[in-house]
Formats: structure tokens, C-alpha cells, sequence
């Protein structure tokens, strides 16, 4: 049973050491145009900026080399900012705290 724990607690974190790319443009051609299409190549990547600060640094990091690694080489970062999304209920002891996460999201283009 602690094993378990050990292992559930371990997959928590380190899932929470990573950026998330939530969306990209421009790297798939395209036949057919529908017009929704957003110009050049880019995408928004997030991460949780909450915890230790250590954290958040390592996690922009990741963010920075995931926008790299799409981008294949320089990126600009267009639009960046926090954004609050409620997590879960912690049980501690007789009482609930609510636990709120901040992210930072990051807009970014490509440049060639």
C-alpha cells in the first residue's frame, strides 16, 4: 500500500514539473482552406506557476524548450499572462482547504 501511494504521489509531481502545449497552428499543410486558419507557425504553451519558485522556473524552462523544439529554432512570444483554475478540494485533518492553480499561458510565433 505504500508503494502505491509512493509511486500515485511521485507520478503527481512529476507530471507537474512540465509545460503543456494547448495549442498549435502551422505545422500540418493544408489542402483545403476554411478560413479560420491562423497565419505562420506558433502555438500557446502553459504552465503551472504556482508551488516553489524553483518549480515554476524549471517548468518555464520546459516551456521554453518545447517552443524551441516545435518552432525548430527562434520563437517570439507574442502574448504571456497568468490565468487562475480552481484544482481540488485537499482533505487536511477535520477540514477542506480548496486549492486554486495559477498557469501562465504563452502565445507564441515562430520565426524563420
Amino acid at each position: 500500500m505504500k508503494n502505491t501511494l509512493f509511486l500515485l504521489i511521485s507520478g503527481v509531481i512529476l507530471a507537474g514539473c512540465t509545460a503543456h502545449m494547448m495549442e498549435t497552428h502551422g505545422d500540418t499543410l493544408q489542402i483545403f482552406k476554411t478560413g479560420q486558419e491562423k497565419p505562420g507557425k506558433g502555438g500557446v504553451i502553459r504552465y503551472l506557476n504556482t508551488g516553489k519558485k524553483s518549480w515554476a522556473n524549471a517548468r518555464r524552462k520546459d516551456a521554453d524548450k518545447q517552443m524551441q523544439k516545435f518552432c525548430g529554432g527562434t520563437y517570439r512570444i507574442v502574448e504571456e499572462g497568468p490565468r487562475s483554475k480552481f484544482g481540488a478540494d485537499m482533505p487536511i485533518g477535520k477540514s477542506v482547504s480548496m486549492e486554486v492553480d495559477e498557469y501562465t499561458y504563452v502565445r507564441f510565433v515562430c520565426e524563420k
